[in-house]
């Protein structure tokens, strides 16, 4: 087996992800696997040292999805919000599988993952990141751009991926992303 796609295995997927299968594709990337979708990475460079990891989701037709509606398909067992946590993975290890890109890389949340998380955004991924030997590589988290939140949560949920150790940033149509400044408690 793949060295890396163990290393990933046995300290990330048995944990947190043992019912999405993830594999090396014949491209020598990484992809997921959620419901006979793959889903797989792309890096969009925004500006000079900063890349967004998008997610690539194809369906078993052949036909593109976009993430709300691959969450649709989500039951209780497989929650949206670990669903997005995979989807992160993924990047990561296609991320791992480049060692040469030091670029700060923002990943992208849904608001699923917003509106299903209560309290403390960011110290699962810590968590993830830390397995997986990244804790000392720059991450940001990427804000929906229509996040639909209440002013106070939207600073608790900054502060709370802060606090995590991630920069973060919203998307906007003008400039690709915006980060937002640090907020303190």
């Amino acid at each position: 087996m793949d060295p890396l796609l163990a290393f990933f295995i046995n300290r990330v997927q048995r944990t947190y992800f043992s019912g999405f299968p993830i594999y090396r594709t014949p491209e020598d990337t990484y992809a997921g696997a959620f419901m006979k979708h793959r889903l797989s990475s792309r890096f969009e460079a925004v500006g000079e040292d900063c890349v967004i990891a998008e997610l690539e989701c194809v369906a078993p037709t052949g036909a593109m999805v976009d993430i709300e509606s691959l969450q649709k398909l989500c039951r209780a067992s497989q929650s949206a919000v670990v669903l997005d946590r995979f989807i992160r993975s993924v990047h990561l290890l296609n991320l791992m599988n480049n060692p040469t890109r030091r670029d700060t890389v923002f990943l992208p949340v849904t608001q699923a993952l917003i509106t299903g998380v209560s309290h403390n955004h960011g110290s699962v991924f810590r968590t993830i990141l830390e397995r997986l030997e990244l804790q000392n590589h720059q991450f940001g988290i990427l804000l929906p751009s229509d996040l639909q939140i209440d002013k106070n949560r939207f600073k608790q949920i900054i502060q709370a991926y802060q606090r995590n150790g991630f920069l973060t940033a919203e998307r906007t149509a003008q400039s690709g992303i915006v980060i937002l400044p640090y907020s303190p408690e």
